[in-house]
């Protein structure tokens, strides 16, 4: 590994419009968020993030994909939910059966053609299992996965209206 090819050049640390718009879409979910006294804002923020490309066409592509695979993350965290509520939580299980369910989450978006979301289905996954707090309910999977949807509606959002925004300009 050559530590030398992280040189900081100055004439690359620039606003470009994808940061930005990376920017916006945070700052509208932060915002949302805050408003409405939603919780989970860092998922939302996080698949705003992931979601936002460098066009509106990409951004939707890429959100759908996203949202195809934190539900197959969240489908695999409910399973993880049932087990563990009817076992009475054994350590046992989360030790073996969340990297089962990871492999099963895997599988299944590589068996979709959805290779473009394995890594946020299973960040799904993990998030959601190692995060359960005791004695919640299921309505928590579907609240997270909830906010993945929000993420991905608020970065096609914004990469839509920029768009539009800049080709109003351009004319």
């Amino acid at each position: 590994m050559n530590l030398k090819q992280f040189k900081f050049d100055k004439s690359q640390f620039r606003l470009g419009l994808r940061t930005f718009k990376t920017g916006l879409a945070v700052f509208i979910v932060l915002l949302l968020f805050n408003w409405l006294g939603w919780q989970g804002i860092q998922i939302g923020a996080l698949t705003a993030v992931f979601s936002l490309r460098e066009d509106f066409g990409s951004s939707l592509q890429f959100g759908v994909s996203r949202i195809v695979a934190n539900s197959i993350g969240g489908f695999f965290a409910l399973v993880f939910f049932v087990l563990s509520n009817f076992l009475g939580g054994p350590y046992w299980l989360t030790l073996f059966g969340i990297p089962i369910l990871t492999m099963l989450t895997i599988m299944t978006n590589v068996a979709m053609n959805n290779k473009a979301g394995v890594i946020g289905g299973v960040a799904a996954l993990l998030i959601i299992t190692l995060s359960i707090p005791a004695g919640d309910t299921i309505l928590y999977v579907f609240t997270r996965i909830f906010e993945t949807f929000v993420g991905v509606f608020i970065a096609i959002m914004v990469n839509s209206d920029i768009d539009k925004i800049r080709s109003f300009l351009n004319k």
